[in-house]
């Protein structure tokens, strides 16, 4: 991997299959009519706050490490809810993994690849259930709601 691609998945790639991710949990949580949501992107300090189509999207300065999307609603979220709106998350990047493929075939290059292999990667890995202190995957989300009969109506993914 020459250095042009390295950056170029540093600051293009996991940026984007992280905002494409959390859009697709925040795209999840409107459909069920939830009252507020926010993305965050990265993590450390807070470099920019910008409001699209009533979601509230954070970046931080360590954009290129990890993503957050929070919604809340009045009325608690049903299981079959939670379970959606977090399933979706992983979903988006096999969608796009899949589009990123056509693409590649259409066009082989390295950039698009790397599109390819990070966001079927990042769907992946966010399918299996783990827990990192208080880092939860997607996964472990689902299978955590779908083995409680009472789930709390605020959550974060990851």
């Amino acid at each position: 991997m020459d250095i042009y691609l390295l950056l170029y998945l540093v600051f293009i790639v996991a940026p984007l299959s992280s905002l494409l991710h959390e859009a697709g949990h925040a795209a999840a949580a409107r459909t069920v009519g939830a009252d507020q949501i926010t993305l965050s992107i990265g993590l450390g300090k807070r470099i920019n706050t910008v409001i699209f189509a009533k979601v509230q999207i954070i970046f931080h300065a360590i954009f290129f490490l990890g993503g957050l999307a929070k919604s809340e609603r009045a009325v608690p979220y049903k299981s079959w809810e939670i379970v959606w709106i977090t399933i979706v998350g992983p979903i988006t990047n096999a969608l796009f993994a899949l589009l990123f493929y056509i693409l590649y075939v259409m066009y082989p290059n390295d950039y698009l690849q790397l599109l390819f292999l990070f966001n079927i990667w990042l769907a992946f890995v966010n399918s299996i259930p783990f827990k990192i202190k208080e880092r939860r995957s997607d996964g472990y989300l689902i299978l955590q709601t779908i083995s409680k009969k009472n789930t709390p109506f605020k959550f974060k993914h990851k």
